[in-house]
């Protein structure tokens, strides 16, 4: 997890720039080499990581996946929170 907590205004950036594959319309695959892990993005998730390729607050994400999909904000944050702390947990993603 992030050192300070996630709010509405906090900006998220990717801070790693991973070679990836488009598997199709909705799923992406992205590859650390250096950690031998690859990650599979579908759906929202492959929605969030191609917002956060300009940096962007966690309010506006959620705004931009509101407009998307059919999902509630509390429901949004939550998940998108909980999805947003793993990317930053395994270096992908830093919080500011």
């Amino acid at each position: 997890m992030s050192a300070a907590p996630i709010n509405a205004a906090t900006v998220l950036s990717r801070s790693a720039e991973l070679p990836q594959a488009e598997l199709g319309p909705d799923d992406t695959v992205l590859l650390d080499a250096d950690h031998g892990v690859y990650y599979g993005l579908e759906g929202p998730a492959r929605a969030i990581w191609d917002m956060l390729a300009s940096d962007l607050t966690f309010g506006q994400v959620c705004d931009q996946l509101i407009a998307l999909y059919d999902v509630d904000a509390e429901t949004c944050r939550r998940d998108t929170l909980a999805f947003v702390e793993q990317l930053i947990e395994n270096g992908l993603v830093t919080a500011r």
